[in-house]
């Protein structure tokens, strides 16, 4: 049984910094518990970080391609991005269904190639990589509506902005057999160009 991420991850971008969260459950494609114990969010450098959900094995393959570099403090948004799609030009070239065929959501955030700062949304489309800047993003997990989840987000960003990440991840683990109720949140400071990382 290979391990996914069907849970809940989201981003946003404000004026002065941008924020990540998500949940920590693991579980397999069926939604069968594996763990609350895993790190959705990667914090790749000081102003670089990945979120991503669904299929875990293309997380690590990803990893493994960014561990391997020597300029792994240098990389940005885009050439996050650029691994991301090269990890599946590679894999669409070897006929790798079993990978291409399943779900992989991702949030890319920090500082752009222009230096200036950027969320980034994407998800693979059978092998495509459809990704593009947003000024927010969620992805819910499988047993749940994403309208359900968006007002989760909204109602906590706006009563209890300090601590809407794990608010929201709470909200929508009580409705959810796929989300822990704990998480990660990464907020990088645009200003400073520095980022924190902090679990709960």
């Amino acid at each position: 049984m290979g391990c996914y991420f069907m849970s809940v991850i989201f981003g946003i971008k404000e004026t002065n910094s941008i924020i990540l969260g998500s949940d920590k459950r693991g579980s397999t494609k069926e939604g069968i518990f594996i763990t609350d114990y895993l790190n959705k969010i990667i914090v790749i450098n000081e102003h670089l970080a990945l979120a991503s959900a669904g299929n875990a094995v293309v997380e690590k393959a990803i990893m493994l391609d960014i561990n391997n570099m020597v300029n792994k403090a240098l990389l940005n948004t885009h050439d996050l991005l650029n691994i991301i799609k090269s990890f599946y030009i590679r894999v669409a070239n070897a006929n790798c269904s079993n990978i291409l065929d399943l779900p992989f959501y991702f949030l890319i955030a920090g500082k752009g190639n222009d230096g200036k700062a950027c969320l980034i949304s994407g998800l693979n489309k059978n092998g495509a990589i459809d990704a593009k800047e947003v000024p927010m993003a969620l992805y819910p997990p499988a047993d749940v509506k994403m309208q359900f989840c968006c007002d989760c987000f909204a109602k906590n960003y706006h009563a209890n902005n300090d601590t809407f990440v794990e608010k929201t991840i709470k909200d929508i683990s009580n409705v959810s057999d796929l989300v822990s109720s704990t998480g990660n949140k990464w907020i990088y400071n645009i200003t400073t160009e520095k980022s924190e990382f902090f679990s709960f």
